[in-house]
């Protein structure tokens, strides 16, 4: 019966947990790498994270390089996840309001930052031309590669 016990704890041991995708993935700042351009994750507001279907985790220093690899790669994604630029907390990228901005100097060059509060981002973009606020849902449709690719004409 002990030897039963000690082999059913070393095989439930030896199981995985599946990844909780509900939740962000964590970085390491300062130590993890983005998965695109394999530069060190040092800014937090910036950061931006996803969880496939089979539970890898995916880490990237610029919310742009996020969407320029998933362009690229086209994988099942379980969850997106951004940082707030006004208070750096973990929010879905479905629920974030991205300002694009070619002046606002990101990681990548990509000009973008997250806010869970729309009122947040209108007063980042406030009066100045060029700049575009808009849902997830559309930066996916852009398929982004480039930094330049945001800031063409997508009206």
């Amino acid at each position: 019966m002990i030897l039963f016990v000690t082999l059913s704890l070393f095989l439930l041991s030896g199981c995985g947990q599946a990844a909780d995708t509900d939740n962000p993935p964590e970085i390491a700042y300062g130590q993890d790498v983005c998965e695109r351009c394999g530069m060190i994750i040092s800014e937090e507001k910036f950061a931006a994270a996803y969880w496939t279907e089979g539970g890898e985790a995916r880490r990237f220093d610029d919310i742009g390089g996020m969407l320029a690899y998933i362009s690229e790669e086209s994988e099942d994604v379980a969850s997106y996840w951004v940082h707030d630029f006004a208070n750096g907390e973990w929010i879905r990228a479905e629920e974030a309001y991205y300002v694009l901005d070619s002046q606002l100097m990101t990681p990548m060059g990509f000009g973008i930052a997250a806010f869970a509060d729309e009122e947040q981002a209108q007063a980042l973009a406030h009066g100045q031309e060029g700049i575009m606020i808009m849902p997830f849902a559309k930066l996916l449709d852009m398929n982004i590669t480039m930094p330049k690719d945001l800031h063409e004409d997508h009206s």
